[in-house]
């Protein structure tokens, strides 16, 4: 079941991003941010009701929950602001490496997953690389640099808040409460972020419609959805392979682009998906 649930999240996360994309070019980085992190903390909120009280955390484990709220912050501002201005095919993957980052950090952490499945997630980490390449990426042939720094310090934030969430909070704080407060922070950075860019010199965005808010609300819903997926797999196997299957969410973001925006797939993008198929295939033996 941990296979199918880290598919789920990829799935689930694929969507958001590709709404998010949508989102963020249409109300810019602050607005969206704002709007999908207030929403997400409602839903998280009516998810409390019923669990039970918590007990047994220490300052020390606080300190922890509250550095993987200030990782889940970070990563959220840069990737919201690479999708907003890099090239989506060019962004992704490299914000997906997160699984690459949390895997690392997995594995000294002592996690210890089998050899055929740690190397069905290399695969799938490969083909993620692959099958997101754009087809333009090459030099002189209109590439940019756009958003691509943001994208790496994502991909870096993500892997350490993984890996705190994963090992440090779960285990002694469950998951609603703790995404409580994740949110909770994300919505404070978000009102600050977006308080900061409105005084600047951000040009005006589309106003806000009924198009702009089914966007916020499907990317909140998604990145909920993604998150439990994402729980209950982790809590059935290994983080690192969960993890790696959770990447895939990056070509489930190119594939929507190339069925509904007709972006065309290079051969090597074809490749990339061949390869996760094996990949996923090596994680499920």
């Amino acid at each position: 079941m941990g296979i199918l649930f880290g598919v789920a999240a990829a799935l689930c996360w694929g969507v958001g991003d590709f709404l998010i994309t949508h989102l963020t070019r249409r109300v810019g980085t602050g607005r969206a941010l704002l709007s999908i992190q207030v929403l997400s903390l409602a839903a998280w909120m009516l998810l409390l009701l019923g669990q039970p009280a918590l007990r047994g955390a220490t300052p020390a484990l606080w300190g922890i929950l509250i550095g993987t709220a200030i990782c889940h912050v970070l990563g959220l501002a840069f990737v919201y602001r690479a999708f907003e201005i890099g090239t989506l095919s060019v962004v992704s993957p490299i914000s997906s490496a997160f699984a690459v980052v949390t895997a690392v950090l997995s594995l000294a952490t002592g996690e210890r997953p089998p050899a055929i499945a740690l190397g069905g997630a290399v695969l799938l980490i490969i083909g993620v690389v692959l099958a997101t390449r754009s087809a333009t990426s090459s030099p002189g042939v209109g590439a940019t640099w756009r958003g691509v720094p943001e994208a790496i310090a994502s991909a870096l934030a993500f892997g350490a808040m993984f890996w705190l969430f994963y090992f440090f909070v779960q285990p002694k704080l469950g998951y609603v409460l703790p995404l409580i407060v994740l949110k909770t922070m994300a919505v404070g950075a978000s009102v600050v972020a977006y308080l900061s860019r409105s005084r600047g010199k951000e040009a005006p965005r589309h106003a806000l419609g009924l198009g702009v808010a089914l966007l916020a609300v499907g990317a909140a819903a998604a990145d909920t959805l993604a998150w439990l997926t994402y729980i209950w797999g982790t809590s059935t196997t290994y983080a690192t392979v969960v993890t790696a299957l959770a990447s895939l969410f990056s070509v489930v973001t190119i594939l929507l682009a190339w069925r509904f925006l007709r972006e065309r797939l290079a051969i090597h993008q074809w490749a990339g998906v061949g390869v996760i198929l094996l990949g996923i295939l090596l994680v499920s033996l």
